[in-house]
């Protein structure tokens, strides 16, 4: 019973990644490689960091908390899965 829930945990995340690759050239993410090339130089002065209002960095970080959560809480769930099977 072991290694059919973690084929499925590998499956699963396989065909998650297949599908966004696939999704990412459909809709021509990859298309636009100069001005992508040119942003990490592009990056935000002290005085223009100091502008941005407090609660919009406090929003990302809820957003990557977010994010970070359910992919731990999916973890999780197949390791209770894999124990109590």
């Amino acid at each position: 019973m072991f290694v059919p829930i973690w084929l499925i945990f590998f499956g699963s995340g396989l065909i998650m990644a297949v599908t966004t690759l696939v999704w990412s050239v459909r809709s021509r993410q990859f298309d636009d490689q100069d001005r992508a090339r040119f942003l990490p130089l592009s990056g935000l002065t002290r005085e223009e960091l100091d502008e941005i209002p407090s609660t919009r960095r406090g929003a990302d970080f809820v957003a990557y908390m977010l994010i970070f959560g359910a992919g731990l809480a999916a973890f999780l769930l197949c390791l209770v899965i894999v124990l109590t099977h």
